[in-house]
């Protein structure tokens, strides 16, 4: 019965995680290992633990370790070796801070051993503006780009309690259903053990947050998510091949359905930082999720918000898989664009609103 690996993968994870993570918050407190808020971007006001992200990565190490056979996913030793190096860089980050040229280098050789030693790579764009097969070396771009900036769309995200962690735990259950469809049951464990690890960390990053899971979570997060939409793509396109039939028709469309929130804020912030002639690595406050609390929403509400939009994309894409990449890609883009204009105006009119009452304030102010 494959719900009981199933089962023991998920629980395990979750205890594993809670246990961990009660060590790390008193150890941190301790050492005075905090996430400050000095900074004008920055959200919370008191003193935080950051290693979250340490509970994660352990509970996903051991758990593989254990249940995960070494042959039920393909050049594993070089996945692991990858999801090494940005755990490391995202430590180091969180104790010491690194440069941004430091931390793209790093990303870099992560994901080029995923592209090339791993061969784990996009080899098809799915027909989509009439691209079929991609040479060798147009794929291994393709694939480290996508992969570099994913593990950066992930981090950008993780700036309110519980929003990266759900975004992932949502993905990595989807994720885990579609490799089940695919027998990757390999995968399918992995995705598992992810969304048990992710659960457990979000009791504690809940308001009041008792922790973060800082750059170690977020940067591993959005490496593992790359990983998991590259091999869902490719892995749909092999069985196309061999079965002359596809599971997933529009498989790229529904991985940007899935991670539409962080790839669709990253891409906007990006683009309006090169606008501003400033560089897309310089932080501020111009995500969405900083938009819904200037809208006076709290944390959890504006998770749930930002949650809830996420599912009504994957649904979408799933219910409108046959209609095909190119159909759908344009549906799916032309609703994040409504919805992210849609914020602004309520955004807009709102300021509006307290510009106007600020005036007959003062207006009153001035008569009496």
């Amino acid at each position: 019965m494959i719900l009981t690996p199933v089962a023991v993968i998920f629980i395990v994870s979750i205890i594993l995680v809670c246990v961990s993570i009660k060590k790390i918050i008193y150890v941190a407190n301790k050492c005075h290992l905090f996430d400050h808020p000095k900074e004008n971007r920055k959200i919370h006001i008191t003193k935080t633990p950051n290693l979250g992200g340490v509970s994660i990565y352990i509970s996903l190490i051991i758990v593989s370790a254990i249940f995960i056979s070494y042959n039920s996913i393909a050049h594993i030793n070089y996945i692991f070796v990858a999801s090494v190096i940005i755990f490391t860089l995202g430590l180091t980050d969180d104790l010491v801070g690194v440069a941004p040229i430091k931390k793209i280098f790093a990303q870099f050789l992560a994901a080029f051993t995923i592209a090339i030693f791993a061969n784990l790579r996009f080899t098809s764009f799915y027909g989509i503006f009439g691209i079929g097969i991609l040479p060798y070396y147009i794929s291994i771009i393709l694939t480290v780009v996508f992969i570099i900036f994913l593990i950066n769309a992930f981090n950008l995200i993780d700036g309110i309690n519980c929003l990266a962690a759900s975004v992932g735990l949502l993905a990595s259950i989807v994720f885990g259903i579609c490799f089940w469809k695919m027998n990757q049951l390999g995968f399918m464990f992995l995705s598992v053990a992810i969304a048990g690890a992710l659960i457990g960390f979000l009791y504690y990053n809940k308001t009041p947050a008792k922790i973060f899971m800082g750059d170690t979570g977020s940067l591993s997060l959005g490496f593992i998510m790359a990983v998991f939409s590259i091999n869902f793509i490719e892995s749909n396109h092999v069985y196309a091949l061999i079965n002359h039939k596809s599971l997933f028709l529009s498989a790229p469309v529904i991985v940007l359905g899935l991670l539409i929130i962080p790839i669709f804020d990253a891409l906007r912030v990006f683009t309006l930082r090169v606008l501003s002639n400033k560089s897309p690595f310089d932080a501020d406050r111009n995500h969405i999720h900083h938009r819904l609390l200037d809208l006076n929403f709290t944390h959890l509400q504006a998770t749930i918000i930002l949650i809830t939009v996420n599912t009504v994309f994957v649904s979408i894409v799933f219910l409108f898989n046959s209609l095909g990449n190119e159909t759908l890609l344009l549906i799916i883009t032309l609703l994040a664009v409504f919805l992210n204009i849609f914020s602004w105006f309520l955004l807009f009119k709102k300021n509006n609103k307290e510009g106007a009452n600020y005036n007959v304030s003062s207006s009153n102010l001035i008569t009496e």
